[in-house]
């Protein structure tokens, strides 16, 4: 009897004969492995690795297969990492071979979206495919896709079943269902983050106007912009930099950490790095991977994306807030929305403290 018709029986309620011992522990291990599957899927939606931990562990023991494993993408890195990890560790074979485990399972299993099965029993098994499951020391293999919302993002993999049996269709659709509730444990940790970062954001906000009435001084304003721009978009560092009108020099204002040497050593012209185009162009720019654009002068070579917002007052350009990360694409679209707004907070700022033309960088009584 297979695991996929024990589910089923299972499921209708079904009897068991007397003395069916081998059946008996397979309902036992998928009852275990239901159970993990519902605490995963009830688990709290910003604890994920809980979630996906408890739906590979599943995986395991309701297929009754030495591991499981689940890998997924990770930002600046080129393949895929293990995300998750059932069963027996994993050996040195997988990083031996692991060129050819992503050209003969990995990526077919991507591009194509669909499950994959080896095992010796199979009709029109590809040989090279179980010369390589023989040399990762692997009996039988399944693979399924993690679908995002448009394409496969990763694979759920099951290898090694206990009892010896070669691993048949109904195996695959079971590992395709758990992979499929990894994609719904990882999308519903994404709405959550949204969602918080949403209300985040407003808090932010609010907090932000608040001071607008309550404070005149700009130097308390733009330092409370950058402090609470940076935490919110987990950026690595952040400035508020004003722009000299009559040299065309940029010049910090406030800084979240770059440290107060930086602040006054920095010096950019109008047109130069990031910070100089927005500045030049008066538009918004997100650079998700600075080594790729030429527009960015290196200052710290553990940045890795960035992003730019002008500081505006009508059509006239007064400044630049400036956001690094030390991640390959660390910013979003909404991101860089959000820093938009910020922009326009600091020039409401400016108005409030008469200082929008020259933006001094400390009050000056006998110009009032």
């Amino acid at each position: 009897m297979s695991v996929w018709s024990v589910l089923a029986a299972a499921l209708r309620g079904g009897s068991r004969p007397p003395g069916r011992a081998k059946e008996v522990s397979l309902a036992a291990a998928l009852t275990s492995g239901l159970y993990e599957v519902s605490q995963a899927m009830s688990a709290p939606g910003g604890d994920v690795q809980h979630s996906l931990d408890l739906i590979t562990s599943a995986a395991a023991s309701i297929l009754r297969v030495e591991r499981c494993v689940l890998l997924l993408p990770e930002p600046g890195v080129e393949h895929l990492v293990v995300r998750s990890m059932a069963g027996i560790p994993r050996g040195r074979q997988f990083e031996k071979y692991r060129q050819e485990i992503y050209k003969m399972i990995v990526n077919p299993v991507l591009s194509s979206g669909t499950g994959m099965i080896v095992s010796e029993g199979r009709p029109e098994v590809d040989r090279s495919l179980l010369r390589l499951m023989r040399r990762i020391e692997v009996k039988g293999l399944l693979a399924a896709p993690v679908k995002g919302p448009t394409a496969a993002i990763g694979i759920m993999a099951a290898a090694t079943p206990l009892d010896g049996r070669d691993l048949q269709e109904g195996d695959l659709k079971l590992l395709t269902v758990l992979a499929n509730f990894a994609a719904i444990a990882l999308e519903n940790a994404a709405l959550i983050g949204h969602l918080d970062k949403k209300a985040r954001k407003l808090t932010a906000i609010f907090e932000i106007s608040k001071a607008l009435n309550e404070q005149s001084d700009p130097a308390v304003l733009f330092q409370l912009i950058v402090d609470r721009a940076t935490d919110l978009m987990g950026a690595s560092s952040g400035s508020v930099i004003r722009m000299d009108p009559e040299t065309g020099t940029l010049f910090i204002e406030a800084e979240r950490g770059l440290g107060p040497e930086v602040k006054e050593a920095m010096r950019l012209h109008v047109g130069e790095g990031v910070t100089g185009w927005v500045a030049q162009k008066g538009e918004p720019l997100l650079v998700p991977d600075v080594r790729n654009d030429p527009r960015y002068v290196q200052a710290n070579p553990a940045v890795m994306s960035e992003m730019a917002v002008p500081v505006k007052w009508g059509s006239d350009v007064m400044g630049v807030i400036n956001l690094d990360h030390h991640q390959v694409e660390g910013f979003t679209e909404e991101d860089l929305e959000l820093l938009t707004a910020f922009g326009n907070v600091a020039a409401v700022a400016l108005r409030n403290a008469n200082a929008l033309c020259g933006w001094p960088r400390t009050a000056d009584p006998g110009k009032e």
